[in-house]
């Protein structure tokens, strides 16, 4: 049966799973199974369609592409997901081979080499115009910024969980917020966008220290993620938290705690984030303490009964907000600007009265150049981290005049971009992060030429004032 909301946001995802590999990590509250990648449990929806095609990446990417299909979903515009452990600490012929295969598997062909396989999903049926890797902060520099890059990597996912040493120290989580602050400033200077996987209730916290740093992810300039997964603390079955459980030394949060707590982080998230998720997908047979069912709905009924909306850009997105029954207006051009990790970031986005999201540009405007371009940028350099219309996903080959994908938002997104960077910021060349799917869209329609990761053009520079 064909679920809606799948492809709802205008891509469809495809999850494929690796190995189960050992992560450098030594979490107490990580699930560890030998059969199963780091963090993940036996029967986790992910694990059991993986474990079927033996975790073999091109099988778990036809598989996908098959149900999907069937089940009456575009697969044109696909986003690919990379789940399990710590991919980038795992050994990098593994790594290359598996994006190789994801490639191929979209392709529906062999390629010689990965550079091959991307620039044939350049127009291929199924097009990667996401990639989507996981990753720690302490797994997330130079040489790993490279590598993703290579692959065609646009989002990465930082297993953040606080902003407190103590709490890292107490957890063993192996890192500190110093990593952090780096491995976002680092991403969004190469284009990436930056979510977050932010756990409250941990060992050494209170509800209301988890609300302060929720709070100051957004007032502190050297975080603002783009994206949050909102994993409330699990007691899981096997890990060492259970110990801890069992023994007293650990109390989760009552489930009324948690879901006033995740009401107040909803409450305070700018408009320019995306929530995704809100609880872990863990089977609740391997739950011994904390939240076993989903918070979403409950805590939407919740934020209703108290008059307070929630500003992400999940609950503010065309496709949900039709499927709702709410009242759709029409669009107008809105702006935000805001300060992150060393360079500007404007959040041009389509909205209504009701502020419903029917498209959405970010823009980073930074003095630091990107070395992997051919050539130095001088002065101001303008990146475009994502550009995404909203809405059911429209098939490529497809013209839907009455669909928010086909109604020319995305380009004039783009055009005021290119008018901001040039006339305000004086910049010379625009620079796209772009999905290998999407490459063609940027120069076809713009004139854009690639360049490595990156799609460039040239800007038209505004007449010198007499």
């Amino acid at each position: 049966m064909r679920k809606l909301t799948r492809t709802i946001s205008g891509v469809t995802p495809v999850a494929v799973m690796t190995l189960p590999l050992k992560c450098p990590g030594q979490c107490i509250y990580c699930p560890t199974y030998t059969t199963t990648p780091q963090s993940y449990t036996p029967e986790s929806p992910a694990v059991l369609r993986a474990r079927k095609c033996n975790y073999d990446a091109k099988k778990q990417v036809k598989l996908r592409l098959k149900v999907l299909s069937e089940m009456g979903h575009p697969t044109d515009k696909v986003e690919l997901i990379v789940m399990g452990g710590t991919f980038l600490a795992y050994h990098q012929d593994y790594q290359y081979q598996f994006i190789k295969d994801c490639f191929d598997a979209l392709n529906g062909e062999e390629s010689a080499s990965l550079e091959e396989a991307k620039r044939l999903n350049e127009t291929a049926k199924h097009r990667c115009t996401g990639l989507c890797i996981e990753t720690r902060p302490d797994w997330c520099q130079q040489e790993e910024i490279d590598r993703m890059l290579e692959f065609g990597t646009t989002r990465v996912e930082l297993g953040v969980q606080t902003l407190d040493d103590k709490i890292y120290r107490l957890v063993r989580r192996g890192h500190k917020v110093e990593d952090v602050i780096k491995a976002t400033t680092l991403l969004k200077e190469h284009g990436f966008k930056v979510h977050y996987h932010w756990m409250p209730g941990l060992p050494g916290s209170t509800p209301e220290k988890d609300l302060e740093l929720s709070a100051r992810l957004f007032s502190d300039a050297r975080f603002k993620p783009d994206g949050l997964k909102l994993y409330p603390t699990m007691v899981v079955e096997g890990t060492e938290l259970e110990k801890w459980y069992q023994d007293g030394r650990y109390q989760p949060y009552n489930d009324e705690t948690m879901i006033n707590l995740i009401v107040d982080i909803k409450s305070l998230v700018p408009k320019y984030v995306r929530i995704s998720r809100v609880l872990r997908d863990i089977p609740s047979k391997f739950i011994v303490g904390g939240l076993k069912d989903s918070l979403r709905d409950v805590v939407k009924q919740r934020m209703m009964q108290q008059a307070i909306e929630c500003k992400c850009i999940r609950c503010r997105e065309y496709g949900h907000r039709a499927q709702g029954g709410w009242e759709i207006g029409q669009p107008h051009m809105v702006r935000m600007d805001y300060e992150a990790s060393g360079g500007k970031e404007i959040f041009l986005s389509f909205e209504d009265e009701n502020e419903t999201l029917f498209g959405l540009l970010r823009m980073r405007i930074q003095s630091k150049s990107i070395a992997k371009l051919e050539e130095e940028t001088k002065g101001n350099l303008a990146l475009i981290r994502e550009l995404h219309i909203y809405g059911p996903e429209v098939p490529l080959s497809q013209q839907a005049p009455t669909a928010a994908q086909h109604k020319g938002l995305g380009k004039a997104l783009l055009r005021e971009a290119e008018r901001i960077a040039g006339e305000e910021f004086h910049v010379e060349r625009m620079v796209v992060l772009s999905g290998i799917g999407a490459k063609e869209y940027y120069h076809s329609e713009f004139g854009y030429s690639s360049q490595g990761a990156y799609m460039v053009k040239t800007l038209a520079q505004p007449p010198a004032s007499p």
